[in-house]
């Protein structure tokens, strides 16, 4: 099927765009596409391991979850060092940290792409 991209732009701590991410996916997997998450601004902490809570459901869970189906989830990393954030230690290990170069092309070889930011 056809490659999507989400920008994620708000914290795990927003459920609402995380939590509508997380059923976007899996609406889109359900049908066979390619699902690219990219976090950009605060929406670098939504695969920061530090706050995986095993006790309790959050985004950060679900999307870990998810890698396990297929879904890269791409860091911007201007967006990362910006806040202090190490990029080898500091998220999930099947998160990548990538370029602003690297992320635009990612949208551009999209077929589609959605922004969650509010």
């Amino acid at each position: 099927m056809g490659k999507i991209a989400i920008l994620l732009f708000t914290t795990p701590f927003q459920f609402q765009n995380s939590d509508t991410a997380v059923e976007f996916i899996k609406a889109a997997l359900e049908k066979g596409h390619e699902v690219t998450v990219i976090g950009l601004g605060d929406g670098v902490y939504n695969v920061a391991k530090f706050l995986i809570q095993e006790e309790m459901p959050s985004p950060v869970n679900k999307f870990r979850e998810m890698t396990e189906h297929g879904v890269k989830f791409v860091n911007c990393f201007p967006c990362v060092t910006a806040r202090g954030l190490s990029p080898e230690e500091d998220f999930i290990p099947s998160a990548t940290i990538e370029s602003t170069t690297t992320v635009l092309e990612i949208m551009q070889e999209a077929d589609r792409f959605f922004a969650l930011m509010i």
